[in-house]
């Protein structure tokens, strides 16, 4: 009984968070919408053919046709549906976003806990080891992976696709890796450390059990950020070309396909908006969603922030 009592305080305190941090709120009502597109895309864009992330044709005329009752945000070239790729494109978002960042986060945990804990010569080379890759710029990195032509797993995506995503985390984990030494070296010197040394318990139970559960601070703030963050990088470098192939439910390949559209003629340059406008807004929200959940965690998480804002509150 009193442990339920402890998760209903916990779950209504997190609650109590949530509804007094509009930033966090507003992040949260976001993700959820693209959540329920992502949920509903069979519904409201029955899929066409074997593959469903591959966007339906109706026609072959190369020029952009505006939207219509047939295609309520319009065609792309070879007129491929817009609001076919747009919600299907939230599953991919969703999965690319979150697939990037926890292979990050995976891979910045195990080189900061190993480097935090141990320390001297293995935490020095670890570290000059995370410092030469932050030095790499990420589009050489791209340009290598795609070079190389790894084949990793299916996505449903291209293979630059997959080369850009494998890029982006083998070349993107050296912030959580900081992030996480820090919290380990600050949790090694307290004294709670030095008793399960001095009783004889093992290295392996000390970091599972009472360094990692501790040493998260930070970290979920730094995951939220980054998961709207890849998306917006993998579109850019989709939209540079860095990713090819057939036309996709990908936001940044809708673009790629449509950018030869952005501007029109002289007399008529915004007369195909509607092959941009829809991804952009897609994008650009799904990145705002997320970067408001790492603020509002950030805001909700730190004690002294919430000092500062309990004292904005009180003065108003």
């Amino acid at each position: 009984m009193s442990s339920f009592r402890t998760v209903r305080i916990m779950l209504s305190s997190a609650v109590k968070r949530i509804t007094l941090n509009p930033e966090l709120l507003s992040g949260i009502l976001i993700v959820l919408v693209f959540a329920g597109f992502a949920v509903a895309a069979p519904l409201i864009a029955p899929p066409e053919g074997e593959d469903p992330y591959m966007l339906p044709k109706d026609g072959w005329d190369n020029v952009p046709h505006p939207p219509s009752p047939e295609h309520p945000l319009g065609t792309m070239p070879d007129q491929y549906d817009m609001l076919y790729g747009l919600v299907w494109g939230t599953r991919v978002a969703f999965r690319v976003g979150v697939i990037i960042t926890l292979g990050r986060a995976l891979i910045g945990v195990l080189v900061g806990v190993v480097s935090g804990y141990y320390g001297g010569m293995l935490d020095a080379l670890m570290m000059r080891a995370t410092d030469a890759f932050l030095s790499f710029p990420i589009v050489a990195a791209v340009l290598v992976m795609l070079s190389v032509s790894v084949d990793v797993w299916e996505l449903r995506l291209g293979e630059g696709d997959r080369a850009i995503i494998l890029a982006l985390i083998l070349f993107g984990w050296m912030q959580y890796a900081r992030l996480v030494r820090g919290n380990v070296l600050v949790e090694r010197a307290k004294e709670y450390v030095r008793a399960a040394v001095s009783i004889g318990a093992g290295d392996g139970r000390i970091i599972f059990q009472h360094i990692i559960p501790n040493a998260t601070r930070g970290l979920f703030v730094l995951f939220a950020s980054d998961v709207g963050a890849m998306v917006v990088t993998v579109a850019a470098l989709t939209f540079i070309g860095l990713s090819g192939g057939e036309p996709t439910a990908d936001w940044g390949a809708m673009l790629q396909t449509s950018r030869d559209w952005i501007i029109g003629a002289p007399t008529e340059a915004f007369k195909y908006w509607y092959t941009y406008i829809s991804p952009s807004v897609a994008i650009v929200s799904f990145s705002i969603g997320w970067s408001l959940i790492g603020d509002g965690l950030r805001e909700s998480l730190d004690p002294r922030r919430r000092k500062i804002l309990r004292r904005r509150r009180s003065r108003r």
